[in-house]
């Protein structure tokens, strides 16, 4: 049985569906007991407060599980859906569902059959970790709304997987962004984070099919990535660029090329071992960064959601950024991490600000949060990690401010 004293739990599924599907103008429908989705939007979804909710719990209350009010819970989504003008509805699943055995399959066909616009379902249980429910949520929404294209757009590309469960505000990734327009690529869609100034927030997703390469920037984007591929013939790279070299290996990936060797590192940091704990794509990001830029000689990634799919090679991967060590671990575990983050042989942790909870004793530690941690606790924290602003935040860490 897990066990926290120190740390939270991370969010799970449907907190996933939320994040991956918040900003495409749907209506999102927790099924769960009144209030069931109120915590989703006070604590995980800081957006909610910028914008029009659309996140609802099912209002449910022990009689409609009881008795089986289904038409009334229909009816309900349905009037809410078209008076919101919603683009369209989607069901995640919750443990009240799984263990009352809800058609949520049979809801949706039922609901779409009532309003007048698309409804689908999300086969979430509450208890999988939250990728796998946004990978669920992408891969749904891509059934429903996504169509192919009818000629490709060259050097356009997607990025997939950017939920803000494991890349923050939407400004944190703007960097990676004007670096992928400046190396002479056209940004198709960015899921799930449309860029400000998009007036159909389901604009990117009709236009990725056109794309010649996907990138893929969290485990969330991988499933989708995979789908695209089977489906419209579009390879993909896998990473997060953080720091120069990053940046420099990701765009050579991008352009169909393999990285040129590393430089030497000028300037290396007095540091000999780093753990990174977090979101692994993000944390293998970090690794590159702190390796070949300020030439840490030891870094460990401890990724808290599952990273297997990562290292399965795939014909659809172009190329990847990700290089597992032996000491790299998938843990969620507050007392496996805390064991970790205490070997004295670690001088260097960079991890949300929650887990220096469970150090006891002094070492250098970098705050890079992780929202499926913290939620809104640090989501305003200033922190960087895309491209050059990753490298000039952790060279500031790193040496003192002004000194990276």
């Amino acid at each position: 049985m897990k066990k926290y004293h120190k740390t939270l739990p991370l969010a799970t599924g449907y907190f996933g569906v939320s994040s991956a599907l918040y900003a495409f103008g749907g209506l999102v429908v927790v099924y769960g007991p009144a209030g069931g989705a109120w915590h989703i939007n006070i604590e995980d979804e800081p957006r909610w407060y910028r914008g029009p909710a659309t996140v609802v719990g099912a209002g449910l209350l022990e009689m409609d599980v009881i008795l089986g009010n289904d038409d009334k819970f229909i009816e309900n989504i349905a009037r809410v859906a078209n008076g919101l003008k919603r683009d369209f509805v989607c069901l995640a699943g919750t443990p009240i569902s799984e263990i009352i055995g809800t058609d949520l399959k049979g809801f949706a066909r039922t609901l779409e059959g009532r309003a007048s616009i698309p409804v689908f379902m999300v086969p979430t249980a509450g208890s999988e970790p939250y990728p796998e429910g946004a990978s669920k949520a992408f891969l749904a929404l891509a059934d429903k709304l996504m169509a192919p294209a009818a000629s490709k757009h060259p050097k356009g590309v997607n990025v997939l997987g950017a939920i803000h469960l494991s890349t923050g505000r939407e400004e944190r990734i703007e960097p990676l962004l004007a670096a992928i327009e400046r190396a002479g690529f056209t940004l198709l869609g960015v899921l799930s984070s449309p860029r400000p100034g998009v007036a159909d927030p389901l604009e990117g997703l009709r236009r990725a099919p056109a794309a010649e390469r996907n990138a893929v920037i969290s485990t969330s984007g991988l499933a989708l990535a995979e789908h695209m591929y089977a489906a419209y013939g579009i390879p993909y790279v896998l990473g997060l660029p953080v720091g120069l070299r990053g940046r420099d290996d990701f765009l050579a990936l991008l352009r169909g090329e393999q990285p040129g060797p590393a430089p030497a590192v000028t300037r290396p940091a007095a540091f000999r071992h780093a753990l990174v704990v977090g979101e692994p794509v993000l944390g293998y990001g970090v690794q590159r960064c702190l390796r070949h830029d300020f030439g840490v000689p030891r870094v460990d990634v401890v990724s808290v959601v599952p990273s297997e799919m990562l290292f399965k090679g795939s014909e659809a991967c172009s190329g990847t950024l990700i290089e597992r060590g032996p000491a790299d671990v998938d843990t969620e575990s507050e007392q496996d991490i805390a064991a970790l983050m205490n070997d004295p042989d670690v001088d260097c942790i960079v991890a949300d600000p929650c887990y220096q909870a469970l150090l006891t004793r002094e070492v250098k530690f970098i705050r890079l949060p992780h929202i499926a941690m913290s939620a809104r606790m640090y989501w305003d924290l200033p922190y960087e990690y895309a491209v050059d602003k990753g490298h000039e935040y952790l060279g500031a860490q790193l040496f003192g401010p002004g000194q990276g």
